[in-house]
C-alpha cells in the first residue's frame, strides 16, 4: 500500500497511517466586502492513491493578516481591504484558496456639523463631517465625499473630500443666505447620501406684517423672498421707535407705535385694476433721516394676477422684485442723488433722455459682469421707456435682458439678482455679500436686445404712489417727500 504507512502500535500489530498525496481546498476564491464578514473553507485531503483522508491534520495559515485571517478550522474572516492567500498545509502537500475584502459603503453617518447657526459671511464652528461605512459598520478608507450646497445660500471649503483611515471626510461651510440651508452630502457612484441643515443669520432684519391673509403658497413666496433679500443685506442699521397713523402706508394700515429693527413690511393681496394691468405696486413709506434707509414699506399685490403668476411659476420672482422696491431700489435713488438724466418728471415722460444710476459700486460690477465697454458716461443704464413707474426705476432692459430687477420677467429661462442689482444697494448704504448673488453676465450685444425675443410680463407702474416720511431715530418726522 504506497498511500499508507505501517507503524507498530505498543502492545499489539502495526497501524495503517494515511500520508497526505494531494490537498484542495473550497471555495478557490472568496469575495468579502466588510471587515468582520466570514467565509468557511474546507479541505478535502487524499493519499497518494487518490484515496480520501478522513479528518485530516490541516494548518491553515494567512499570508496578509491585515487582509484576512483564517482560524485552525479554515475561517476566513475580512480584516481589511486588499487581497490575501489563505493556505491549507497537510503534510507536505499544500493548496491555497484567494480572498478578496472590498468593503463596499453601505452607511453614510453624520458625525459633526448639523443644526449650526453663523451670521451670513461667517464659517460655521464645525466642518460638516460624515462617516462611511461597510454593512457591518467599520469605517472605510478612500471614499469620495461630493458635497453640495445652492450658491446663493452657501459656499464650501472644498466640493469633495476623500474619507481618511477613520471613514471620515469633511468640508468647512460658509453661510451666505439666510434662514435654513441644506448641504447635502454623498457618495460617489451610489445612492448613500444624507442632509446637513444649518442656519443662517443676518443681522439686517425684515419682518412681515400681513395685512390680508395669503394662500400657503403665497406666504411661502414672501419668506423666501426675505430670506433672500437678508442673505444679500448683511449690515445691521439703526433701529427706530416708529409712531403711525392708520392709512400712512396703504389705505389698509394699521396705526404703530413701535420699535422697528430694522425694516417692517406691510403686506396686503388685494384688487388693484383687474387681469393684466398693474401685477404689484411696493415701496418705502417711512425711511431714515440721512441715509434714506427704509424703515417701513408696502406691499400690494392684485389678487386678480396671483393665479397667472403662481401657475407660470413667477411668484417668487415678482416678490423679490418687489421686495427690493421696499428696501429701496429704484425708490430713494433720486432723493440720494444716484439717478441721473430722468426721462419722467411726475407723470410725465420724455423722450430723448438717458437715466442712468451713478453709484460707484454698482459702477464697478456692472463692469465686471460685462459692460466695462458700455457708454462710460451712462452708466449703469436705467430703464427709459414704458412709462411712470417702470422708466427711471429699473435696470433697462435692452441691456439687463433677463436680470431680475428690469421692468419685465422674463417667462422662460430663469430671472437672476446680479451682482450689479447687489452693488447697488451697497450704493444706497447697505452693508451687502456680493457672493450670494446669483451668476449673471450681461448679454452679447446689450443695448441691441429686441423686446420680442421672449415671453414677458411687465411690471408697470410697480412702484407705491404714497408720501414718504423721513423721520429720525425717535421717529420724528423731518421731512415728507411726495410722489
Amino acid at each position: 500500500m504506497a498511500g499508507s504507512l505501517l507503524v507498530a502500535a505498543c502492545g499489539g500489530g502495526p497501524t495503517d497511517i494515511k500520508v497526505p498525496g494531494n490537498i484542495s481546498v473550497s471555495p478557490t476564491s472568496v469575495a468579502l466586502d466588510a471587515v468582520g464578514q466570514t467565509q468557511q473553507l474546507t479541505a478535502s485531503v487524499t493519499d497518494v492513491d487518490g484515496n480520501p483522508i478522513s479528518s485530516p491534520s490541516v494548518s491553515w495559515s494567512s499570508d496578509h493578516t491585515s487582509v484576512a485571517t483564517v482560524t485552525g478550522n479554515g475561517l476566513v474572516s475580512a480584516a481589511g481591504s486588499g487581497t490575501a492567500v489563505i493556505t491549507a498545509t497537510a503534510g507536505s502537500v499544500t493548496a491555497t484558496a484567494s480572498v478578496t475584502v472590498t468593503q463596499t459603503p453601505t452607511q453614510l453617518q453624520k458625525v459633526a456639523g448639523d443644526n449650526q447657526t453663523a451670521n451670513i459671511g461667517q464659517t460655521t464652528g464645525a466642518p460638516l463631517t460624515v462617516q462611511v461605512n461597510d454593512a457591518t459598520g467599520h469605517p472605510i478608507q478612500g471614499v469620495t465625499i461630493g458635497f453640495t450646497v445652492d450658491p446663493q445660500l452657501g459656499s464650501l471649503g472644498s466640493p469633495t473630500g476623500v474619507t481618511g483611515a477613520d471613514g471620515r471626510a469633511a468640508s468647512t461651510f460658509t453661510v451666505l443666505g439666510s434662514g435654513q440651508i441644506a448641504v447635502g452630502a454623498g457618495v460617489a457612484s451610489t445612492t448613500l447620501a444624507t442632509t446637513f441643515t444649518e442656519t443662517g443669520v443676518s443681522p439686517y432684519a425684515i419682518e412681515l406684517q400681513f395685512l390680508t391673509t395669503p394662500t400657503a403658497a403665497q406666504q411661502q413666496a414672501f419668506v423666501s423672498a426675505q430670506n433672500r433679500w437678508q442673505g444679500l443685506i448683511v449690515g445691521d442699521v439703526p433701529n427706530v421707535q416708529l409712531t403711525t397713523t392708520a392709512g400712512q402706508c396703504g389705505s389698509n394700515s394699521p396705526a404703530l407705535n413701535r420699535l422697528v429693527d430694522d425694516v417692517l413690511i406691510l403686506v396686503t393681496v388685494q384688487a388693484i385694476d383687474g387681469v393684466g394691468g398693474v401685477l404689484a405696486q411696493s415701496g418705502p413709506c417711512f425711511v431714515r433721516t440721512g441715509s434714506r434707509i427704509p424703515v417701513l414699506g408696502l406691499m400690494k399685490l392684485d389678487t386678480a394676477d396671483l393665479d397667472q403668476l403662481e401657475s407660470n411659476g413667477k411668484l417668487s420672482a415678482v416678490i423679490v422684485h418687489e421686495m427690493g422696491h421696499v428696501l429701496g431700489y429704484g425708490t430713494i435713488w433720486t432723493d440720494l442723488g444716484l439717478l441721473a438724466d430722468p426721462s419722467c418728471s411726475g407723470n410725465v415722460c420724455t423722450a430723448g433722455h438717458d437715466p442712468h444710476f451713478t453709484g460707484a459700486q454698482a459702477i464697478a460690477a456692472f463692469n465686471a459682469v460685462g459692460g466695462s465697454s458700455y457708454n462710460a458716461s451712462a452708466k449703469v443704464p436705467v430703464e427709459d421707456t414704458n412709462g411712470p413707474g417702470t422708466a427711471d426705476s429699473h435696470w433697462r432692459e435692452t441691456v439687463f435682458a433677463n436680470e431680475l430687477m428690469t421692468g419685465f420677467v422674463e417667462l422662460n429661462g430663469t430671472n437672476p439678482l446680479s451682482r450689479v442689482t447687489v452693488a447697488s444697494m451697497a450704493d444706497l448704504g447697505y452693508t451687502v455679500n456680493l457672493a450670494g448673488a446669483d451668476p449673471y453676465t450681461l448679454p452679447v450685444g446689450a443695448g441691441l436686445r429686441a423686446f420680442t425675443a421672449g415671453p414677458r410680463l411687465q411690471l408697470k407702474n410697480d412702484l407705491l404712489h404714497a408720501p414718504i416720511h423721513v423721520v429720525d431715530a425717535a421717529g420724528r418726522v423731518e421731512r415728507v417727500i411726495q410722489p
